[in-house]
């Protein structure tokens, strides 16, 4: 008869060596990114310590410095663009324009590297490579905010001027200007930022003159902050495509705040996880530390936007229980997700009593996207032209009723998952885009007999992005599964570094981003509202008057609307039953048929 082994053995039992295997591949995922996660083999002098962590860091605030100052760089440059914004000419002029200067200095980017592939010591390469991938991670999305600088050329106004979510948000903004408080449950920090900043002085007392600038810093720094946020998991090109990708994918200059947070929560979730596996290696000051920074940064994203972190909570808590080091770290695990739960409630604790006291708030906002059948990812509204016509929107897919991107995705998906299943930077997306996915279905499906959206046509955003990273790792697991084979062939060179991988991959991505940036400046560009086109929203930009009475530049025929004195927040009217069919109706007049739109 088979016994075990007493309680005081000191051999470690099976599930204990199992336990402390995941810790130690843990650690090593995490030392990937960057040497200073490593865990002390002993300690050295002060000095050599010093020397040792100013060798480690300083390429790290470089990259940071270089993703943010590229970005905001790049956007401030749009202001040179002197093209007319509002005229098809002027904007194919302008766009190019931006797609020149982007040209050049993707070039010298990819010069720089060159030349360290060839010439470079290992160690100059490797930092070359770095900061050129924040470099990109920059200019792509600062060229989304040049082209929204273009866009709005000539007025103070954001995009959709006053009206919509702007009007609440500036609404709420003027309470905080005159009270110092505001009365809702929506995420505070861009209301109070635009009150504060008025309060203060700034912005001539007028909050909605600084939304414009706000909304536009967040188009622009949207790149770097997902670049970076994934390079705390991953190594510069991996994390320049899989952060990338996701951000440009889901552009919304109307209200960038929104996907911003979206793509740095996800990554940041996926560093929760590794951090909590490899936590039996951390010392207890190491390990609150890490728990208290990530709480804090969750709770500044959960202050921007809210909606992410609610749809993608249950997933997460599942991937938590996955990822606890139950064997062998159990009370540091604990001290771990204590500590980030103490640093997320000091600095949203309030907002969230706030929010879950407002759950009897009803959404009966109901537009074509809410009528789409539930189970489609594909193109977006804001992204088909007069999405609001029958047949337009979604139309069919290639495949089966599926579009080429949603079949792209679910490959992606099943080979993220066969490659790299136990890896955080592989369960983060996927617990956020089940959750959505479920979270999804039960929302939709209660909301004939509640009466309500309740915003699940919101899920959309994160199932796209989840899927679009997914698939993005499943390429870079190919790769790292193929590249050993590639390199064993006849003819091949033994060794990696020499081959130019780092340029090919950022002169891709660095296309890519143009070319993403270029499409969505241009759904954003001036447009007729008979055009039923995004443009619509940066045209309205242009027909309200400027602080000095003066119309802008490019207002329509010249005439524009009284600047309002202050934004009082439009309450939306409750109704029993949603006004929530087919967004068009048929009436006959004089023999012929027409579509009309209803009025929700």
């Amino acid at each position: 008869m088979k016994t075990s082994p007493p309680a005081d053995t000191d051999e470690p039992s099976q599930a204990a060596q199992a336990e402390r295997a995941r810790a130690d591949e843990a650690q090593a995922e995490v030392a990937q990114a960057d040497p200073a996660e490593r865990p002390p083999v002993g300690r050295r002098p002060f000095k050599d310590r010093s020397r040792a962590l100013a060798r480690r860091w300083w390429p790290a605030a470089a990259e940071c410095a270089v993703a943010v100052v590229t970005a905001l760089g790049f956007t401030y440059w749009g202001l040179t663009v002197a093209n007319s914004p509002v005229t098809r000419v002027g904007q194919v002029s302008g766009l190019s324009n931006l797609q020149f200067r982007l040209a050049l200095l993707v070039l010298a980017i990819v010069a720089v590297v060159g030349w360290a592939t060839v010439r470079g010591s290992e160690r100059v390469r490797a930092v070359t490579i770095r900061l050129a991938a924040a470099a990109v991670a920059g200019l792509s999305t600062g060229f989304l905010g040049a082209g929204q600088v273009f866009a709005l050329r000539g007025t103070p106004w954001p995009i959709n001027g006053p009206y919509g979510d702007n009007n609440r948000i500036l609404g709420w903004a003027e309470e905080v200007l005159h009270t110092g408080s505001m009365d809702a449950f929506y995420p505070p920090a861009v209301p109070y930022l635009l009150g504060f900043a008025a309060k203060a002085g700034f912005l001539d007392g007028q909050p909605a003159f600084g939304l414009k600038w706000l909304f536009i810093a967040f188009v622009a720094l949207t790149g770097p902050a997902a670049y970076l946020a994934w390079r705390s998991c991953l190594s510069p090109l991996p994390a320049l495509a899989v952060g990338l990708l996701p951000a440009l994918q889901q552009t919304l200059p109307h209200k960038p705040y929104s996907p911003f947070v979206l793509v740095v929560l996800v990554p940041l979730i996926a560093k929760l996880l590794l951090w909590l596996r490899a936590s039996p290696r951390f010392t207890a000051r190491g390990t609150a530390l890490r728990g208290g920074f990530l709480g804090v940064a969750f709770g500044v994203l959960f202050l921007i936007y809210s909606g992410w972190h609610v749809w993608s909570l249950p997933g997460v808590l599942i991937a938590v229980l996955f990822f606890y080091p139950w064997q062998t770290g159990r009370l540091r695990g604990l001290l771990f997700l204590g500590s980030s739960l103490v640093g997320f409630l000091v600095v949203a604790g309030v907002y969230l009593r706030v929010l879950l006291g407002a759950t009897s708030t009803r959404d009966q906002w109901c537009s074509g996207y809410t009528l789409t059948e539930p189970a489609y990812i594909g193109t977006t509204p804001l992204s088909s032209r007069a999405w609001d016509e029958p047949g337009e929107y979604p139309g069919f897919g290639e495949f089966a009723g599926l579009h080429t991107y949603a079949v792209i995705v679910l490959i992606g998906l099943g080979i993220a998952i066969a490659l790299g299943l136990r890896k955080a930077v592989v369960v983060a997306p996927l617990a956020c885009f089940g959750s959505a996915w479920l979270i999804r279905f039960w929302l939709a499906g209660h909301m004939e007999a509640d009466q309500q959206v309740q915003l699940f046509p919101r899920t959309m955003i994160v199932i796209q992005v989840t899927l679009t990273a997914l698939t993005v790792l499943a390429c870079v697991f190919a790769v790292q599964k193929l590249a050993p084979l590639v390199r064993a062939l006849p003819g091949q060179v033994a060794r990696g570094p020499r081959q130019f991988t780092a340029v090919g991959a950022l002169l891709a991505m660095a296309l890519a981003g143009g070319m993403i940036g270029s499409f969505f400046s241009n759904q954003y560009l001036p447009t007729l509202p008979g055009e039923k086109l995004a443009g619509t929203l940066a045209w309205q930009s242009h027909q309200f008057r400027k602080p000095d009475g003066a119309c802008p530049r490019y207002a329509d025929r010249g005439k524009c609307k009284d600047y309002p004195e202050r934004t009082i927040v439009e309450e939306a009217k409750a109704v029993d039953k949603m006004v929530c069919e087919f967004p068009w109706r048929k009436e006959t007049s004089g023999g012929s048929v027409r579509l009309l739109l209803t009025q929700d």
